[in-house]
């Protein structure tokens, strides 16, 4: 008789348990993990990238390049050097998701960071990521 007994009371546990953790099971699968992490129990999870897709970056330096190669004429100043700063973190976010070798972002304004521009746009048009089109 007793047998039985805790056999009903184990067999109500478990359907209680499951009736409350299985509709949340994503929320307690989650929080147990956490705290597996933070026990050092179980590996940290990987960092995730903080930067678009290259894809994307690579789509946008397009387009952006397009942008300032097809400017109209008396197109203010302003407007240009923040196309180009724009265009410059794009190339820096290609880069550094390639891990290709650029001094683009530390660079001053001037000639020498024009050259380095220039110098990561050809090897990017020889990697065959961007487009030579509007040379």
């Amino acid at each position: 008789m007793n047998e039985l007994l805790v056999f009903r009371v184990g067999a109500l546990a478990v359907a209680l348990c499951a009736l409350w953790v299985f509709p949340e099971w994503d929320t307690y699968r989650t929080r147990a993990l956490r705290t597996g992490q933070r026990w050092g129990v179980l590996p940290p999870q990987p960092e995730m990238p903080h930067c678009p897709p290259v894809e994307q970056a690579l789509a946008d330096a397009d387009r952006i390049r397009a942008d300032l190669r097809h400017a109209p004429a008396g197109t203010p100043v302003a407007r240009l050097r923040g196309w180009l700063e724009a265009y410059d973190d794009v190339l820096l976010t290609v880069c550094h998701s390639l891990e290709y070798e650029t001094r683009l972002g530390s660079l001053p304004w001037g000639v020498q960071r024009e050259l380095e521009r220039e110098r990561v746009e050809r090897m990017l048009v020889h990697a065959g990521l961007l487009s030579g089109a509007d040379r």
